[in-house]
């Protein structure tokens, strides 16, 4: 079988410091990639970007851009890397993280939380949003969509307990549109989360219907991360994607929790993309760290600091943790039960993240349990420079 290798693009990476982050599209070795998805594009929504004067709803489901430079620069460079690897397939991300976040700190999210289960909820809010993102993948040389709505059904986002049964009239209406559409046969992926999404449903019927869901797709990108950070959940400092087993004792977040659960519902194997992250995340513990003691499982106050480039608390890119370990300023650890490394400093940082070794054990198991293939999140957090 040929594996999938699915790297994220996001097109925010433009704004870090120059040789401290800054990255665009033609930097992307394509050789590597079966598939870029670029995160992202919105719909319904005119971004400060794009348009200074400010944010706005349309009125409409359409698909817009999100960034000033999208449609006459980042696009067209993206497009360009199929020269060097004519087998490459470009998808456009629609939402994302921010997109969902009704608190999101870009003031983004605070108008379009609720757009992903309005759109849903009628078929003719559905048919909007499938003719224009069809019309606009043609228009700037897409070979798919990815819809990543996170999440339907959650409450907290925007959602709605009828946006389940609605995200299954949108997959469905959209597989139709593609195989009625006239010109190239487009892809149909979705970013899938790594545990249960929403109160209406048990983990049980979540999986099956996600098992419903992926019938109309060409495959899921699961995101088989985040599973501890400084989020309000975790009260310890915990591993950011463990392996085999979770890094709080008796617990059920993990990869291999993950992909049971995928295959226990009854999404084929064949159709799970597995998420591995390049990048950490990070926590400010209240306790000593000392070279004896310094692993997962410490009360911690907040986030980590931003890094330079990426200037996000509770959060570093992977080349951010490897400038750090390389001046001494993080001392690496390995927690075995998770089969991940970990760093750590003196001042009470502590970052959970993965490498090569890592990855090595994810590819790994991926391999024994026959999945489609890989997915990074994202291409510009890896190391490039």
């Amino acid at each position: 079988m040929a594996y999938k290798l699915v790297g994220y693009y996001e097109n925010w990476a433009q704004y870090r410091p120059e040789g401290k982050g800054k990255f665009l599209p033609d930097q992307i070795d394509p050789s590597l990639l079966t598939h870029i998805n670029f995160a992202f594009g919105f719909f319904g929504f005119i971004t400060k970007s794009v348009d200074p004067k400010n944010p706005r709803l349309t009125g409409n489901y359409k698909i817009e851009p999100v960034e000033w430079n999208d449609q006459t620069v980042l696009y067209p460079a993206l497009q360009k890397l199929k020269q060097k690897n004519p087998n490459l397939k470009t998808l456009l991300s629609i939402g994302g993280w921010s997109f969902n976040d009704p608190q999101d700190t870009n003031g983004i999210g605070t108008f379009t939380y609720k757009l992903f289960s309005q759109m849903a909820s009628s078929a003719a809010g559905r048919k909007e949003f499938i003719d224009s993102a069809i019309a606009y993948a043609h228009k700037y040389g897409f070979d798919g969509i990815d819809l990543d709505w996170e999440y339907p059904g959650d409450r907290a986002r925007g959602g709605t307990d009828s946006d389940f049964d609605n995200f299954l009239a949108l997959l469905k209406e959209f597989r139709s549109a593609i195989n009625n559409d006239k010109g190239q046969k487009l892809l149909l992926t979705i970013a899938s989360p790594a545990i249960k999404k929403g109160e209406a449903k048990t983990s049980e019927q979540f999986f099956a219907w996600l098992a419903q869901c992926a019938g109309y797709l060409d495959w899921l990108n699961v995101m088989s991360y985040d599973y501890h950070g400084a989020f309000p959940d975790d009260k310890v400092t915990g591993v950011n994607a463990p392996l085999l087993q979770d890094s709080t004792p008796g617990g059920t977040f993990s990869v291999r929790h993950t992909v049971e659960a995928y295959l226990n519902g009854g999404i084929p194997k064949e159709k799970m993309v597995l998420g591995m992250p390049t990048y950490g995340r990070t926590f400010k513990v209240t306790s000593p760290l000392t070279d004896t003691d310094n692993g997962p499982g410490k009360p911690y106050s907040g986030p980590g600091g931003a890094g330079k480039a990426t200037q996000t608390p509770g959060f570093l890119a992977y080349y951010e943790i490897l400038e750090r370990l390389s001046s001494g300023d993080l001392k690496q650890g390995w927690d075995n039960a998770t089969h991940t490394p970990y760093a750590y400093s003196k001042n009470g940082e502590w970052v959970s993240y993965d490498d090569s070794e890592s990855l090595a054990y994810k590819v790994s198991y991926l391999i024994e349990k026959d999945l489609a293939g890989a997915m990074i999140w994202a291409i510009d957090d890896d190391k490039f420079f």
